[in-house]
């Protein structure tokens, strides 16, 4: 099964929803267990960025629009360079970054999007032994 093809799926309950399973990113037999760390480092970045765009979209004090300054311009770039740029962690996680630019547009020009509650994501293989 192409990994892709669910990830509309996934992008769907990162922006729509309060909560991620852990497993729908981390699959044992994929090959990456080796890259775990990396990827959850990959991970924890996305889903901050993300997070920080959401909570802050509709900020009022100077600290909210300018974190969501921060986050806007992370989410526009293009830079292919750098590892954890938006597009390269899209990639990484099989979204397409027009359609992940486009949710979060969406998402800032609701008028009644009410309050975000902050979501932490731990994946699984990160928890303590």
């Amino acid at each position: 099964m192409d990994p892709r093809e669910g990830s509309e799926g996934v992008l769907a309950e990162l922006l729509g929803a309060d909560s991620v399973l852990p497993e729908q990113f981390w699959n044992a037999h994929d090959g990456t267990t080796h890259l775990s760390g990396e990827r959850g480092l990959m991970w924890a970045v996305f889903a901050d960025g993300i997070d920080a765009y959401r909570r802050n979209a509709h900020g009022t004090s100077l600290r909210q629009r300018t974190e969501f300054k921060e986050a806007e311009v992370w989410v526009l770039s293009t830079d292919w360079d750098w590892p954890f740029s938006f597009v390269n962690l899209c990639e990484t996680f099989g979204f397409n970054p027009f359609g992940v630019r486009q949710a979060l547009e969406t998402f800032k020009n609701r008028r009644n999007s009410g309050r975000f509650r902050r979501q932490r994501f731990r994946p699984v293989t990160l928890h303590a032994a």
